[in-house]
C-alpha cells in the first residue's frame, strides 16, 4: 500500500487566491472536510490554503487553485502529480533536484550528460515528482529558490524552483564541495549518495569485512616509493592507482625487467600509451613524477585478467536501490580494454561486451559458469551494503569485478557517480532505460513517498 496518491493539476480563475478545490475523490483519500486549512508543502516552501470540495462526479483525483497559487505550488495544468498527507500537512511532488556542472555548449546545458538528464527528468515526471536539473551556483539561499532546467516539447528551460527535498548528485566536484551540500541538508534536504570516497578508504573499510577479504587484491598506500619494490618481490607485477579518481586515468603498471636489474612501466596519457624503464628505483620514481604528480598512491598486486583477443576484460555490475530503499543488481556487462592498454575503461577506448559471451569463450563447464556469476552478484550487492555502513546511505554504486584466468573473482573497485553508456554498446537499452529509471523510484521513496509498506 502507497503512503501518497496521484492528482491531476488544473486551473480556476474563479477560485480565490487562498482556495484549493479538489474532486470528493481526491479529498476522501486525503482525509480532508470542506473549510478545512492545510499547509501545502512543496519541496523546502510552503503555503496555507483553504480547502473547497467539489461534489461532481465526472472529474476524478483533480485539484485546482487560481494562477497566481499554481505558480506559488510549482505546478502546472493537467500535469499529473503525486501527493501526501501527514502531521504537518500536504506535500507535493516530490521535488526532486540533480545537481550538475552547467556547459557553455548550445543546446546541451550539461554538456555530456544532457541527455541522461533528458531522461532522468522525464522518467521523474512520470512519477509524479517536480524535478530539474540544477548547478549547486544557482540557488538563491535569501529566497529559498533556485534556477534550474527542466526539458519539454521545446527543448531545454530555466524556470525557478523550490528548494528540493532530496538531490542526485552527479557533478565532478561533489567529491570536494560539501559547503552547499550542508547548507541543503541543514534545510531538510536529503542526497541520493554520499560524497565520493577514495580507493584506499574504500579498501579499508571492505577489509573490516570477513566474507569480503579474500576477494581484495593486496594493497598499499604508498608513503615510501620502496614498498613498489618490496610489492614487486611478491608479485610479478603491480599497479599504481590515485586514491582519488575515475576513468581509470593517471593508472601505471610496474614490473621487474626479465634477465636484467630494472623496472619496466607503462601509463596513458590523453589515450596515448607511454611505455618506459628505469635501472633504479630512484630512476623509476623520478620518472613517474609526470603521471603521479604530487597525488596520494596505492600500490596493488596485478591480477591476472581474463582477456578477449589479447585485450584485458573486467566486469561492471550496477547496483541500485529499488523504491523501498533495497539494492537490486539493475545490470552487468563486460569491459574490454583497447588494444594494449592496461586499463578497460570504456573513456579510454574500451569497448562493451556480454558477461556470458566472455565466460563462455574462457570456461567450458557450465557449473563453472554459474558459480563465477553468483559470486559476482554476491560481491557486488555485500560490497555496496558494507560500504554505505561507513560513509553513509547511498542510492547507486557501480562496481568494478575482475576475473582472473582461474575463474577467480576480484573485488576492483566502486564509483559512486557510475556511467551507464556500455549497456548501450552490449545492446540492452531495456538495462540502460532501467538504469535511468531506478534513481527516481529511489529518490521518491528517499522523499518519504513509499510504494509499498515496510
Amino acid at each position: 500500500m502507497s503512503n501518497y496518491t496521484m492528482f491531476t493539476a488544473a486551473v480556476n480563475t474563479r477560485l480565490p487566491d487562498s482556495t484549493v478545490l479538489l474532486t470528493r475523490d481526491l479529498a476522501e483519500t486525503l482525509g480532508l472536510q470542506g473549510s478545512e486549512q492545510v499547509h501545502f508543502h512543496v519541496g523546502q516552501t510552503s503555503c496555507k490554503l483553504t480547502v473547497a470540495i467539489r461534489n461532481s462526479d465526472k472529474l476524478k483525483m483533480k485539484l485546482a487553485v487560481n494562477p497566481g497559487a499554481l505558480k506559488r505550488l510549482f505546478l502546472q495544468a493537467e500535469k499529473n502529480y503525486g501527493i501526501k498527507k501527514d502531521m504537518h500537512g500536504l506535500h507535493l511532488g516530490p521535488v526532486v533536484g540533480i545537481s550538475a556542472d552547467v556547459s557553455n555548449e548550445k543546446g546541451k546545458p550539461f554538456g555530456n550528460q544532457s541527455f541522461f538528464f533528458q531522461q532522468l527528468l522525464q522518467a521523474g515526471e512520470a512519477m509524479g515528482e517536480i524535478c530539474y536539473a540544477f548547478s549547486p551556483y544557482s540557488i538563491n539561499w535569501s529566497k529559498g529558490t533556485v534556477a534550474g532546467y527542466t526539458y519539454g516539447k521545446k527543448g531545454w528551460l530555466r524556470k525557478t524552483f523550490p528548494l528540493p527535498n532530496v538531490i542526485y548528485p552527479r557533478e565532478r566536484a561533489y567529491a570536494v564541495n560539501h559547503t552547499y551540500r550542508r547548507r541543503l541538508e541543514k534545510v531538510g534536504a536529503r542526497f541520493f549518495n554520499p560524497p565520493l570516497v577514495g580507493k584506499w578508504e574504500t579498501y579499508l573499510i571492505l577489509k573490516k569485512n570477513p566474507d569480503l577479504t579474500s576477494y581484495l587484491p593486496d594493497t598499499k598506500l604508498i608513503k615510501n616509493f620502496s614498498q613498489v619494490d618490496l610489492m614487486l618481490k611478491k608479485y610479478k607485477a603491480v599497479y599504481l592507482k590515485p586514491t582519488t579518481g575515475s576513468k581509470g586515468k593517471n593508472i601505471i603498471r610496474v614490473s621487474k625487467r626479465k634477465n636484467i636489474a630494472g623496472y619496466e612501466y607503462q601509463y596513458e596519457i590523453n589515450n596515448l600509451i607511454i611505455k618506459g624503464n628505469a635501472p633504479s628505483l630512484s630512476r623509476l620514481q623520478s620518472s613517474l613524477r609526470r603521471v603521479m604528480g604530487n597525488r596520494s598512491y596505492i600500490v596493488q598486486e596485478q591480477i591476472d585478467l581474463l582477456r578477449l583477443n589479447n585485450n584485458i576484460v573486467d566486469v561492471r555490475i550496477l547496483v541500485q536501490k529499488n523504491d523501498r530503499g533495497d539494492w537490486e543488481t539493475t545490470g552487468m556487462a563486460c569491459r574490454q580494454g583497447k588494444r594494449g592498454s592496461i586499463t578497460s575503461n570504456i573513456s579510454s577506448g574500451g569497448s562493451g561486451r556480454k558477461l556470458d559471451m566472455v565466460l563462455n569463450q574462457n570456461f567450458d563447464d557450465e557449473n563453472h559458469r554459474a558459480r563465477i556469476i553468483e559470486e559476482i552478484y554476491f560481491l557486488a550487492i555485500e560490497s555496496a551494503k558494507t560500504l554505505e555502513k561507513t560513509i553513509g546511505p547511498a542510492g547507486e554504486m557501480g562496481v568494478d569485478i575482475g576475473i582472473d584466468k582461474s575463474g577467480a573473482v576480484w573485488f576492483i573497485e566502486t564509483n559512486l557517480r557510475p556511467a551507464r553508456h556500455v549497456f548501450l554498446l552490449i545492446g540492452e537499452q531495456d538495462t540502460r532505460l532501467r538504469s535511468v529509471e531506478m534513481p527516481m523510484l529511489y529518490l521518491r521513496y528517499l522523499a518519504g513517498f513509499t510504494s509499498k509498506e515496510r
